[in-house]
């Protein structure tokens, strides 16, 4: 039954795309077009096309596209041809959380770690002396690291950050021997950041700025908008999330597009870009998407419009994407305010992107391409917006005397210093910057949460009123100092 229900999604997901159909798109054309592309890539700021005429793209048609984006629940989305910005629609600067997409960008921490001699795929967990609580069996600790980057360990383990679904039909553990079937399982994908810590001697977040962030002249990512997500209850591996800007993530993106390659420096074998995204589906194995295989990490196209465009996907949890079309010399990163998913009581609005509704969208940019680049396009810098450029400084005296804990009714909040600034959060959400409109007035960044102190006469916080979710305040008071 489950089987025939991911059927029938993945049919409406391919109806909704209609008229558009395989072998549909221009490819040859495309690739003459190619042949006057430039491999340019961002420096410390995005560039983008004057209009997207330079860029051989209609305005009108892509008109279209930007329609759709504001018709669906899309919070951002960003454009990239040929290493400029064709099109960056809403907050590209913000911070959103990256869901499931956490896991693409370990895949990609693997594959230099492995071209390295660092991290041997064909170990396995017994070797690692990996193991649970509840303990693993020997059955299960055949499975190889290999194994779970494929989604195919066997290894049927409660796991943090699943969802209701996961839970609800996750396999009997010891139905099925390791390498067997695919199954997107959590615990694979949080016990894959235990290995690579323990083999590689770093950390994840760390290893990340390292790696990517830096090389690649990421302009939002900062290690405070990482964090481990513990459940000791179901596993002893943490899940690691994310939260990254739309426009870092199309560095990203675009870094795949070259295969990996980043100006002169190779940062990722093209065989790891390779393998990491293709298919490594058997015969059997099903996704809720059919048009859509699993590779390490990374979605695979095998079915449906793009697939003969080789497009390759790194998805999170409510409509998150990086979007990468190779024979379009395209990259689409796509954003959603799932702020609504933090594990605290806010209630805000349930913001969710269909993969068709996606791919709808993918489907109009596309079809606005009506010739090739002009010789030499004019390019201008990206507007950004200046959503906080209210924001005051205080003395770190002042900023101190809110480093507490407060209690609201069903959650607490931290506040606490980091330097010359504050930050925000707990458990199930890691810290947000809190910025300062006055020496009472706060914002949560990214969040866009306004917070206000009401302080007692010697200046200490009494109260925070929080506005979390639009129309909704609540209040905490204070309960014990910060740690």
């Amino acid at each position: 039954m489950k089987n025939a229900s991911a059927l029938l999604l993945g049919l409406c997901s391919f109806v909704a795309l209609s008229p558009c159909l395989a072998g549909d798109y221009p490819i040859d054309e495309w690739k003459t077009w190619r042949e006057h592309a430039s491999d340019r890539y961002p420096q410390a700021t995005w560039l983008q096309y004057a209009s997207p005429e330079e860029a051989g793209w209609s305005s009108e048609k892509l008109q279209k596209a930007r329609e759709h984006f504001d018709a669906i629940n899309s919070a951002a989305v960003m454009v990239v041809y040929d290493g400029a910005v064709l099109a960056a629609w809403g907050n590209v600067e913000t911070r959103y959380m990256c869901h499931s997409i956490r896991k693409s960008l370990l895949s990609a921490l693997y594959g230099i770690h492995v071209a390295e001699g660092n991290v041997d795929l064909n170990k396995t967990l017994a070797e690692l002396k990996i193991d649970d609580q509840p303990p693993l069996t020997d059955a299960e600790k055949q499975a190889r690291v290999i194994d779970l980057l494929k989604s195919r360990s066997g290894v049927y383990h409660p796991a943090a950050y699943e969802t209701a679904a996961m839970k609800e039909q996750r396999p009997e553990r010891g139905s099925h021997p390791p390498g067997d079937l695919f199954w997107y399982n959590n615990w694979d994908f949080n016990a894959l950041c235990t290995i690579f810590e323990r083999e590689t001697g770093t950390e994840v977040f760390e290893e990340f700025e390292k790696r990517f962030a830096a090389p690649l002249g990421m302009e939002d990512f900062r290690l405070q908008d990482t964090y481990y997500h513990l459940e000791a209850k179901h596993s002893i591996h943490p899940a690691y999330p994310f939260r990254m800007s739309a426009r870092d993530m199309a560095r990203l993106g675009l870094l795949f597009l070259r295969e990996g390659r980043w100006r002169d420096r190779q940062i990722l074998t093209e065989q790891w870009v390779r393998e990491s995204t293709a298919s490594h589906f058997q015969e059997g194995d099903t996704t809720p998407n059919p048009q859509y295989g699993y590779g390490y990490l990374w979605w695979r196209i095998v079915d449906g419009p793009f697939k003969e465009l080789g497009m390759y996907s790194a998805r999170g949890y409510g409509g998150h994407a990086i979007d990468v079309v190779p024979a379009a010399d395209l990259v689409l990163v796509h954003r959603v305010d799932t702020f609504w998913d933090l594990s605290l009581p806010f209630g805000r609005e349930r913001k969710r992107v269909k993969d068709s509704e996606r791919f709808k969208l993918v489907d109009l940019v596309l079809r606005a391409r009506a010739g090739g680049p002009k010789p030499t396009p004019k390019l201008i810098p990206l507007p950004c917006s200046s959503r906080h450029g209210d924001v005051v400084e205080l003395a770190p005296s002042v900023l101190a005397k809110y480093a507490k804990q407060y209690a609201f009714e069903g959650f607490k909040l931290r506040v606490k210093t980091a330097g010359d600034h504050l930050l925000i959060g707990g458990p199930g959400m890691g810290y947000f910057s809190l910025l300062p409109r006055s020496e009472t007035e706060f914002v949560v960044e990214d969040l866009d949460a306004p917070v206000a102190f009401e302080l007692d006469a010697e200046g200490n916080p009494l109260r925070m009123t929080g506005e979390f979710a639009p129309g909704k305040t609540v209040v905490g008071r204070p309960v014990q100092e910060a740690e």
